[in-house]
């Protein structure tokens, strides 16, 4: 009997202790400062290779957004600017279609867009 108890004891402690690692995540104030590098967003490798091919120093901002489906390109570009930023989109359209990216837009100065492309098609 007292093996059975013992056993059953042994094997709860183990349970717990397997069930424990779900929230090992959760920080505590006795954890250490974490060491390792935050896992990368999604279009990361994306974002740098779009922001690798720009040449126009009117682009300011190059992010994935929609989740994770669009190539977003702010720019300081006017309204009436819309044939530099349709240059800007296919620049990135070369590089930018990986993976579930699926579209890009570059906005002007006052937030509006200004050209667009989708995945196997020109950006007007």
């Amino acid at each position: 009997m007292k093996i059975r108890v013992a056993l059953v004891a042994l094997l709860a402690t183990v349970s717990l202790s397997g069930c424990a690692s779900l929230f090992d995540d959760i920080p505590d104030a006795n954890d250490a400062m974490p060491t390792s590098t935050p896992a990368p967003k999604c279009g990361d490798d994306t974002v740098k290779a779009v922001a690798g091919v720009m040449t126009s120093d009117a682009v300011e901002v190059v992010e994935v957004i929609g989740s994770c489906t669009m190539v977003s390109i702010l720019t300081s570009l006017a309204p009436t600017e819309k044939e530099t930023a349709r240059e800007i989109c296919e620049e990135a359209a070369k590089v930018a279609y990986t993976g579930d990216i699926s579209s890009v837009s570059v906005e002007g100065d006052d937030g509006h867009e200004l050209s667009t492309g989708l995945k196997g098609a020109r950006c007007i």
